[in-house]
């Protein structure tokens, strides 16, 4: 959630002008604008292809934070820009038609009427449906597109005139499960709650009362705090909506069009289709309502754009090309739906990765589709046939989980620690070299020779016992034994024995 303070921007637009509203959300802006705007792709560099395979695995997750703006984002964001503008038209706060129906909005719920006997309203914006398949990214899309704009904008005052409100610009929920009106209202007061910090979804349920009387209030609350636009996603769950509930529910959107003038978007699936069709029929022509069909993408050039800015997202250590049989495999296996084809991606550099093969070829993304995606096969191959009755008969398609997949693979990586023997006998060298640096023995020398030492005594345990080897070879080295010395061996006949004695690498039993 966003919240800022108010500022007031001139506008071009002439029925836009003198309306705080309006003048406090951002410029309207052009199509480069929103592609900029809402492109999100991680920055990351080669080297990260050189990490530990622990470590790639971590940076694979980067993924799925890839987002590539498509024509029809560009478009959802035109249809929000103009219908919270337009929505703001008649519902100016400095009005005294804004006062008079707070006060008669208030006189409903006083008298415990029906949300039908609220006031009639001039709307100017009705909004729009948005329907499509299960994955190709309406819900991010949508999610993406509001966060461009504040979802709380604070006033205190307007050109001089004290204007003290919290206006909410958007609010964003899901339909019940159940397709209950009155989970429906209760998720409502609970996002207004979230946005600007007030009491609704306590108060109402505490008061309870009829969902007619509850659906008053709610309305109530869309006007007090001026929201330009309720977006409802997950709109199929009406279909599981108990006699008559669905009606009711869709009856009350147009009800916030029509009375109140607050647009409102709805979000579904392809089950969606018939409820919109049906028992929305007459009421999106009472208000006007427009769709927006979301089909799968198709193999073209949006669809090269797509792959070719998601491929950068590679952490195998050999760069794979993207070729032409791997991007015909990927559509063939993903069907051109969005969420399918970055898990799938994500998927066949797990398997690389994991397994040591550091590659992969177009085979790989069917192997990986095998694998994983057996419970929307039926699906996607009603999508391969293109056979309209086919797909209608499979409905939406099961959101793709991953996470299984991901953690069988991750259990077969290797220890990622060196074995406890290899540790030791490393420290041992480092520790011995060290002592030899401190006796003057040059730095590359004193390397040499412990290794010398550690070849010829694989039983050697002690760092004292290998400086006195290694450094009895470097006196041999530097001094010729003299062949009038008689006691052969005994360090302590030789120059070096006080410095080796004071280093504390001598053991006096050893003499």
């Amino acid at each position: 959630m966003t919240k800022r303070e108010a500022e007031y921007k001139v506008q071009i637009v002439p029925d836009y002008k003198d309306n705080p509203l309006i003048e406090a959300l951002p410029q309207i802006w052009s199509s480069d604008d929103v592609v900029d705007m809402l492109s999100h792709n991680v920055e990351r560099h080669d080297g990260e292809r050189q990490y530990d395979a622990h470590y790639r695995v971590h940076c694979l997750q980067q993924l799925f934070q890839y987002f590539q703006p498509l024509r029809e984002h560009v478009e959802i964001e035109r249809h929000l820009s103009i219908s919270i503008r337009q929505g703001y038209l008649h519902r100016n706060p400095l009005s005294s038609e804004y006062a008079s129906s707070l006060v008669k909005g208030h006189e409903t719920i006083k008298a415990k009427k029906s949300y039908t006997n609220l006031k009639a309203f001039r709307p100017t914006s009705s909004g729009f449906t948005i329907i499509g398949l299960s994955g190709v990214g309406k819900t991010s899309a949508v999610t993406n597109i509001l966060s461009l704009y504040p979802q709380v904008i604070e006033h205190t005052s307007y050109h001089g005139v004290p204007l003290v409100l919290k206006q909410v610009v958007w609010l964003k929920l899901d339909c019940p499960h159940d397709g209950s009106v009155k989970g429906l209202c209760m998720e409502f007061f609970e996002a207004i709650d979230r946005a600007i910090g007030t009491q609704y979804l306590e108060t109402n349920s505490k008061r309870g009362g009829t969902i007619d009387i509850m659906m008053v209030r709610m309305a109530q609350a869309a006007r007090l705090h001026c929201l330009g636009i309720l977006v409802i996603d997950e709109i199929q769950h009406l279909s599981l909506a108990k006699s008559g509930g669905s009606e009711k529910m869709l009856n009350f959107f147009v009800t916030l069009v029509n009375t109140i003038g607050i647009p409102v978007v709805l979000i579904g699936t392809s089950r969606a289709k018939s409820i919109l069709q049906g028992d929305f029929r007459q009421a999106r022509r009472s208000s006007g309502l427009g769709s927006l069909l979301w089909d799968k993408m198709k193999n073209d050039a949006a669809w090269d754009i797509f792959v070719l800015s998601m491929w950068e997202n590679q952490w195998t250590k050999s760069i794979v090309p993207l070729t032409a049989d791997i991007k015909d495999a990927l559509y063939h296996e993903s069907q051109g739906i969005v969420d399918i084809a970055v898990k799938l991606y994500a998927m066949v550099q797990i398997r690389a990765i994991v397994l040591g093969k550091e590659s992969f070829t177009h085979s790989d993304f069917h192997d990986a589709a095998d694998e994983c995606f057996w419970s929307v096969k039926p699906m996607l191959d009603a999508l391969r046939s293109g056979d309209v009755k086919k797909i209608e008969a499979y409905g939406d398609i099961t959101p793709v989980k991953i996470e299984d997949y991901f953690m069988a693979y991750l259990a077969m990586l290797p220890p990622k620690n060196d074995p406890p023997q290899k540790r030791n006998e490393k420290t041992l060298s480092e520790k011995s070299v060290l002592k030899l640096l401190e006796l003057d023995v040059e730095p590359m020398l004193a390397k040499r020779l412990v290794g010398k030492v550690m070849a010829e005594h694989m039983d050697i345990k002690k760092v004292a016992d290998v400086v006195r080897l290694a450094y009895q070879s470097f006196l041999a080295i530097a001094e010729p034994v003299d062949e009038e010395v008689t006691n052969d061996g005994d360090l302590r006949t030789v120059d070096g024995y006080e410095d080796m004695d004071v280093a504390n690498m001598i053991e006096e039993k050893v003499w």
